[in-house]
């Protein structure tokens, strides 16, 4: 025993000397520090000094020593870093070894068989010449192993070997690849789940079958970074079906061949569980019956109640996901916390928040019933009150033009869903890369608090010069100055007022532009949109024998205002123009007289009002939503203009989610009838309805559709037409990011008198037979729709089925802007 004491107390004697013969002497100061380089520097030794707070003279401390390190590792300059402290009598000599990152001179790939080592070249971002970055290598590794694993060989490993040269600071970067054979997925199994979840569960997991498109998307292949999300996809498509006890067991892997693949997941669903009894503590506010299934409140407010407080009732009504009895869902839980937490907010009690602690949830499982209780406790403290609004970060955009958005004000309750609605809207006005609004407390009183609005502003401003193509223009050279934060009154910079401006040129084979428009969306400080827009436009359109030019040089006018709801919107405008038609001299001899009587200057005056109605979604191709237009013109007539006419068009579109995650059904109609008054006897040809072309019926050529007259005897040229109806349907969904393939389905007719659906019957060229445009002309198509950094892009393909027998039967080629139809 004695023995074993003695040995035990040599042993700490010898750590104590070990250890206080590392520590430095008490009170050891630095009298020197030297900086050594290991190859070419890689900065000046006053950077270094620079970025460490060890000096001369200080107590030598080993943890600033390793906060100097760090700081230099952080400068991104250095591959390795050495620290030497040497005592020189009563102090201590520091010397920072620095090792720059090597360039890298040469990138080798070595047991790449599958792919070229140009192809991996591409696929990392290291690349010969710039600083080793050994984080960037591993990510490298990760990269090469992803595009294996996409075609297929799952098991395929990377690592990368370095040599470098310390003297000459450089090195050569070598992957090391063990490529693996290629294995596809054959079989995806499911075992101990539920026959009805089968079909869900191979929709919830991104792991996939082969299959004939598997060269197209890239299925059929595992790959490893995937597959364990998989696995909490799983686990969360069980969780949101009550199973609570959910497990995966195990996940097994079979080969019945040596490039196929079977995944099998072994499966404890576990019991399901449905909400119990629901319960409300200190809830004095809320309308806790509205969560009972059987609640009705009307379609309106009930004698007594306010329409706002019956408004938020009705909310809660519709945001309060579960009742008892219905399946337990942790998201359901989730927007149930976040309903309660909306009504409050709407009210002022801004501090009824799950994360302030003032809102509780119990979840109180029974086993035998399989039931979950759900107990919210909630502590109301007080209403909420505006004290007064703190604008921040808009160094150029006007406060004003930030207020003027604002749906709560000063003094009145702290109404969050109001908070939301202001900062959707200076969202929706582009100007901020970021908007931010919450609560700050004041000193005023507890119930008082300042509401924060914080910017971040982006570039509104933008010159463009380009080029385009589309099968109605040709080619079109243009240039573009749009500044979407325009100030009439604040020169030189011309900016932060709030207003639009815009200068558009175009030159093009068939088309000419030179436009210029200014917009103030809030004329007088009121919502009331003020626009104007001065233009020129040359056209040389499409037509068989390009028999004419058209010219319009113009003004227009308009203001827009919401009515009742943002939604809904009117518009009048007026629109003053000169109409110039020019006819092909070697055809003008032998042109109808519903040309002729056409040439020259026509001088237009017009107003319009349209009303509109839009609750789409946001994004280049909503789908939900619809918007739907009304619009009624007058030219001439108490307007004056040398031409009296009318216009009346019903326009719309709907938008749905189809079958599956990114699937989009937008369908469109159109009706519209013109004709003309007073002195005037025909509509002239060039502001009649036609069909044909990119945003119609796509299976035809440009306006070919409809009524037609016979020039030269010889060819038909379309003349447009009083009244005309169009419907189209069309599918989409997402091939790859940014490229979405589309199908559909375009119907329509246009015909020579107004208020009439009888077809236009016109000799046949040649013969003198009568032939009609019948009834209808329709075809169907498939396309891409891409988003591209200039702006999304259609390109279509129409083929044709019914129509009248001048029309062709070829397939037509489409090429157009926008992911929409246009109205």
């Amino acid at each position: 025993m004695k023995r074993i004491l003695v040995l035990w107390l040599m042993a700490w004697l010898v750590s104590v000397v070990t250890v206080c013969a590392q520590l430095p002497l008490p009170r050891t100061k630095i009298i020197r520090i030297d900086i050594r380089h290991i190859g070419p520097p890689a900065t000046s030794d006053q950077f270094v000094r620079d970025h460490i707070k060890s000096r001369p003279g200080d107590l030598y401390q080993p943890a600033v020593v390793d906060e100097d390190i760090r700081s230099l590792y952080n400068t991104g300059y250095f591959y390795n870093i050495r620290v030497v402290d040497e005592r020189q009598g009563d102090g201590v000599v520091l010397t920072y070894i620095l090792q720059g990152r090597p360039t890298i001179a040469d990138i080798r790939f070595e047991g790449n068989k599958k792919f070229s080592s140009a192809k991996l070249s591409r696929t990392i971002k290291s690349k010969v010449g710039s600083p080793l970055d050994e984080q960037k290598l591993f990510e490298d590794c990760q990269q090469i192993q992803k595009l294996y694993q996409k075609k297929g060989y799952s098991e395929t490993t990377v690592q990368y070997r370095l040599s470098i040269d310390e003297a000459l600071g450089r090195g050569v970067v070598t992957f090391e690849i063990n490529e693996a054979r290629k294995v596809k997925i054959a079989e995806i199994r499911f075992e101990g789940a539920r026959t009805e979840y089968l079909k869900d569960l191979k929709k919830t997991i991104k792991t996939r079958k082969h299959g004939m498109f598997s060269w197209i998307t890239g299925r059929g292949y595992l790959k490893k970074e995937e597959f364990e999300d998989d696995k909490e996809r799983m686990t969360q498509f069980y969780l949101e079906r009550g199973h609570l006890d959910f497990e995966l067991k195990n996940v097994r892997f079979e080969y019945p061949s040596s490039n196929k693949l079977a995944i099998i997941f072994e499966i404890s669903e576990g019991p399901q569980y449905k909400v119990g009894n629901i319960v409300f503590r200190g809830a004095n506010l809320l309308p806790t019956n509205a969560i009972a299934r059987d609640f009705k409140l009307g379609s309106r407010p009930p004698q007594g109640m306010n329409r706002r407080e019956w408004e938020l009732i009705r909310n809660f009504n519709s945001e309060f996901k579960m009742k008892s009895g219905d399946i337990f869902s942790p998201s359901s839980l989730q927007a149930d916390v976040k309903a309660i937490e909306n009504f409050y907010g709407a009210k002022g009690y801004i501090d009824v928040t799950e994360s302030s602690g003032n809102l509780t949830v119990r979840k109180k499982p029974n086993v035998q019933q399989g039931t979950i209780d759900l107990e919210f406790e909630i502590n109301e403290g007080f209403q909420i009150y505006v004290e007064k609004i703190d604008i921040r970060g808009n160094e150029k955009t006007k406060d004003k033009v930030i207020r003027r958005e604002l749906a709560i004000y000063p003094g009145e309750p702290f109404d969050m869903s109001r908070v939301e609605i202001s900062k959707a809207r200076l969202e929706g006005l582009r100007y901020f890369e970021k908007v931010e609004m919450k609560p700050e407390p004041t000193e005023i009183a507890p119930n008082r608090k300042d509401l924060v609005v914080e910017v971040k502003e982006r570039p509104t401003g933008f010159f463009t010069v380009g080029a385009g193509f589309s099968s109605i223009d040709r080619l079109v050279g243009f240039a573009e100055f749009n500044q979407g934060n325009f100030d009439l009154f604040n020169p030189p910079n011309f900016s932060g007022g709030g207003q639009k401006a815009r200068a558009y040129f175009a030159y093009g084979t068939r088309r000419r532009d030179v436009v210029l428009t200014f917009i103030e969306p809030w004329f007088l400080d009121q919502k009331l949109e003020l626009g104007t827009e001065v233009y020129h436009r040359w056209l040389d359109f499409e037509s068989l024998n390009d028999l004419y030019t058209e010219t319009r040089t113009g003004l227009r006018l308009w203001v827009r205002k919401p009515i009742w709801t943002e939604r809904l919107t009117a518009t009048l405008g007026y629109n003053i123009e000169n109409v110039g038609m020019e006819f092909a001299p070697e055809y003008k001899s032998q042109l109808p007289s519903t040309f002729l009587i056409e040439e020259g200057d026509t001088l237009l005056s017009r107003v319009n009002l349209t009303l509109a109605y839009d609750t789409r979604g946001k994004g280049l191709l909503p789908n939900r939503g619809q918007r739907t237009e009304l619009f009624g013109e007058i030219t001439g007539g108490p307007f004056g203009g040398e031409k009296s006419f009318y216009r009346v068009e019903l326009r719309t579109g709907w938008y749905f989610k189809g079958l599956a995650a990114g699937h989009v059904l937008e369908l469109n109609g159109r009706i519209g009838v013109t004709d003309a008054f007073g002195n005037t006897q025909y509509v002239p040809f060039y502001d009649r309805f036609y069909l044909g072309g990119m945003y119609s019926l796509r299976g035809y050529r440009y306006r070919d559709v409809g009524p037609k007259e016979l020039v030269n005897d010889t060819y038909l040229e379309p003349i447009g037409g009083c009244t005309y109806w169009f419907a189209s349907a069309e599918y989409s969904i997402p091939l790859i990011s940014r490229v979405r393939f589309a199908t559909f389905y375009d119907i329509g007719m246009v015909y020579p008198d107004a208020f009439s659906f009888e077809p236009q019957k016109f000799p046949r060229p040649g013969t003198g037979e009568l032939i009609s445009t019948g009834s209808y002309a329709d075809n169907f198509g498939f396309g891409i729709r891409l988003d591209l950094p200039i702006g999304p892009l259609r390109l279509d393909v129409g083929f044709p089925l019914t129509h009248d027998p001048t029309l062709r039967d070829s397939p037509r080629f489409n090429v157009g802007v926008g992911y929409t139809r246009q109205f």
